[in-house]
């Protein structure tokens, strides 16, 4: 179900808004990322929150990164040598998603999100 809705037009739809949010920069390493000065540099719109699923707003629910910012979420500070699925971290009763360092993170680039909003 999750996949299926993070491949519909509806999701992807959302993404040039959420870019244009940054100036198309990740919130973590503040590096560009989508498609810019017709140079395209991968990005993943991470879900920090699933609770609005289908009704993301950019910072409350959503954040931009890039691909390497996306891979150290579900990896290093998902306590796993490479990146896995939430669901995946789940099943760990002790390192839940959002563990503390993925929390951190999130704080990080919440703060960068707006410092971002207000400079571009």
């Amino acid at each position: 179900m999750y996949k299926s809705y993070l491949n519909s037009r509806e999701w992807k739809s959302k993404h040039p808004s959420f870019l244009r949010a940054t100036g198309y920069r990740c919130q973590m390493f503040c590096v560009k990322v989508g498609k810019y000065k017709g140079k395209y540099r991968p990005y993943n719109i991470h879900h920090h929150t699933y609770e609005r699923k289908g009704k993301e707003k950019w910072q409350r629910d959503v954040f931009v990164l890039s691909k390497r910012a996306h891979n150290l979420i579900h990896g290093w500070l998902a306590l796993s040598l490479k990146p896995i699925s939430v669901r995946q971290q789940n099943k760990n009763p002790i390192n839940q998603y959002p563990n503390l360092l993925q929390q951190i993170a999130h704080a990080w680039c919440w703060l960068m999100g707006y410092i971002l909003w207000i400079l571009k």
